[in-house]
């Protein structure tokens, strides 16, 4: 079932692909407004035989990975110790509703004036755009443990740490992966962003050098390589996580 799900995934693509080859033969598009599909082959060739789009790949993902820690590695204790204390999360939510609002481009302004143009300003706008992604869903996962749960736990003398791991972590995991999902979702959309603008390098840095250009086939060819890198990471990473923990325990049920 799940090899016919895959297959089926499949046709949209397919069905996009012919789109986009047709268009051209049937309007009067100009070339650099819509390249064809053998120009942006020949560009992705030439990038790879020359180094550039390798190196531009590794750079953004460098700098996601690390925001994406250090996002996290914030986010995630802090929102268990605030959703600890009813009080203290009743306080915080709307603060937190707040800035999550604003979104990580919102912060590339200051960032180019605090930071100067470069990968401090671009891996500040990741870190903060996957902290508020992570941390509203971590407050969220250990307040929906049920009181139930918790007392059950604390009649059987559990305290602290032993609480800790053994309630609070598996009761709101299901929920903290999904803030590592959907966090690093909003952090590769902001890297690209940000890149584009306070960026030297990178994958949104080369799209929009080649605005300047009108180089189309370089940015359809950054647009496809930043949809094909998140399918990848999504389906290495977040897909294997949850099924090897959330799925597996029985916290959520994986669909046939």
């Amino acid at each position: 079932m799940r090899k016919n799900s895959g297959a089926l995934g499949t046709v949209p693509f397919v069905a996009l692909g012919l789109a986009w080859l047709l268009i051209p033969m049937l309007t009067k598009i100009p070339p650099y407004a819509l390249p064809t599909p053998g120009e942006v082959i020949g560009r992705l060739y030439s990038g790879v035989v020359d180094g550039s789009l390798p190196k531009d790949v590794l750079a953004s993902l460098r700098r996601l990975l690390l925001g994406f820690c250090i996002g996290n590695g914030l986010a995630i204790p802090l929102g268990i110790a605030i959703a600890l204390n009813r009080r203290v999360s009743d306080l915080l939510r709307p603060l937190l509703t707040f800035l999550a609002s604003i979104g990580g481009i919102a912060w590339v302004p200051l960032a180019v004036v605090w930071l100067g143009v470069g990968s401090g300003a671009v891996l500040f706008v990741i870190a903060n755009q996957i902290f508020f992604g992570s941390i509203y869903n971590t407050v969220t996962g250990v307040e929906t443990i049920p009181r139930v749960l918790r007392r059950a736990v604390l009649s059987n003398g559990a305290r602290g740490t032993q609480m800790l791991w053994e309630l609070i972590v598996p009761g709101a995991l299901a929920q903290i992966i999904v803030g590592l999902r959907t966090s690093m979702a909003y952090g590769w959309r902001a890297l690209v962003a940000a890149e584009m603008i306070a960026g030297t390098n990178g994958i949104g840095f080369r799209m929009m050098e080649a605005v300047k250009w009108y180089q189309t086939d370089t940015i359809v060819l950054g647009m496809i390589v930043i949809g094909v890198l998140w399918l990848v990471l999504d389906a290495l990473l977040f897909s294997r996580l949850e099924r090897a923990t959330v799925v597996r325990w029985g916290l959520l049920r994986e669909t046939a």
